[in-house]
């Protein structure tokens, strides 16, 4: 999808996302309070120097400490290798110092934490865990120490780092789903500019050429026969006016009145066509995104009937049923097999971008039935305000 996908540097042992949480927006509002608490782990590492009472293990607890600080801080701000060879000296700044104090054993728990927000795939995850317990269990066995520090050591970075890594690949996924919408939106944007354009084009083309060659020769005439110049820029004049008459009519077409008045238009549209139309409409809240949809969707609806259904009743329902709302347009056409040309196309492309469906079926006996469905939108403004108003138009 283009700039959508988030970058990832692959450099050495794992690959490191660089753009994951929003540019890091994301991460640092969170990091903001989470960096804090999470040191509290840490309190842990201070029992081994507060109960020996020695100044030279308070001295290597303090440079310790203070290393330990410095990579915690700073291994979530930098990026590829850089981030990586810190990443590295974290791990081994755990495996230098736990010999000297085993409460430290969560030194070795924090960069495996870390990591997990940056590593893409898990078997990398299990590859730097695996390695990492292999380690420990050598230094437990060469020192002599407990093993129940390094078993609490496996369990805390499998739990934590299993839950980090879960929450950053659920981060991407939505980042991934919001980068989606956006680009389905920018398209949807640009194919109704491109409609427009295209319609203007044709509103307009033919009919500008003709005021410019009117114009020309009237220009041309107006020294040798001033009736006739005349008469050219007349009709160049009424040439103007119905050309405004059509972009007017146009860009009415364009801007959504609200469902009533279409559903009052495809009413006149309909009987024009000698098609009845009977409405069953209830009262729904919509926002004006969703009621421009409908719009749409309900007049290229109106039009494939008029053109291709030859159908002598039309039937039209606006109704609200668990949670969604549902507009369904069926007429007694000919039905038969159906071929969805750019019109219907649009359709689905307006309704998926808020979160709708569309459902056609046809049949020769039946006809055609139209259904689509929009979830109710809780932030909607407008109040639920009855339609039947429209049964009268």
């Amino acid at each position: 999808m283009g700039d959508s996908e988030p970058k990832f540097r692959s450099q050495g042992l794992f690959e490191v996302e660089t753009d994951l949480f929003h540019s890091r927006q994301e991460f640092a509002r969170g990091r903001t309070i989470l960096r804090w608490v999470g040191l509290m782990y840490s309190a842990d590492f201070f029992i081994f120097p507060y109960f020996r009472h020695s100044m030279s293990v308070w001295i290597a607890f303090a440079l310790f400490y203070a290393a330990f600080l410095v990579l915690y801080f700073v291994v979530v701000e930098l990026r590829g290798r850089r981030q990586q060879i810190a990443f590295a000296l974290f791990f081994l700044l755990g495996f230098l110092y736990y010999p000297f104090n085993r409460h430290a054993a969560g030194a070795f728990v924090y960069p495996f934490a870390i990591m997990a927000f940056f590593v893409r795939r898990l078997r990398t995850l299990f590859l730097v865990l695996t390695v990492q317990m292999v380690g420990i269990v050598l230094e437990t066995w060469y020192f002599d120490l407990s093993m129940e520090k390094a078993e609490s050591v496996l369990f805390f970075s499998v739990v934590i780092g299993l839950c980090n890594f879960a929450y950053s690949q659920q981060a991407r996924a939505n980042f991934l789903l919001e980068q989606a919408n956006a680009e389905i939106e920018y398209l949807s944007q640009e194919a109704e500019r491109e409609r427009i354009a295209r319609d203007l084009h044709d509103l307009l083309g033919h009919t500008l050429t003709v005021i410019t060659v009117k114009l020309d020769l009237a220009r041309r005439l107006l020294s040798r026969d001033s009736a006739q110049a005349l008469h050219e820029i007349i009709e160049s004049e009424q040439t103007a006016r119905k050309a405004l008459a059509d972009v007017r009519e146009a860009v009415v077409g364009y801007r959504a009145e609200g469902l009533t008045a279409e559903i009052a238009r495809a009413r006149r549209t309909l009987l024009s066509a000698d098609v009845q139309l009977t409405t069953s409409i209830a009262p729904v809240a919509l926002s004006p995104v969703q009621v421009n949809v409908l719009c749409l969707a309900l007049r290229e609806a109106v039009t494939n009937i008029v053109r291709h259904a030859h159908a002598s009743a039309c039937h039209m329902e606006l109704s609200e049923v668990d949670a969604q709302i549902y507009l369904t347009v069926g007429d007694n056409g000919n039905g038969g097999t159906l071929r969805e040309g750019n019109g219907l196309l649009g359709m689905r492309e307006r309704l998926h971008a808020v979160s709708g469906t569309v459902k056609l079926s046809s049949s020769t006996k039946d006809g055609t039935r139209l259904v689509l469905a929009l979830p109710i939108c809780l932030d909607a403004r407008l109040r639920p305000q009855s339609m039947r108003e429209v049964e009268s138009v």
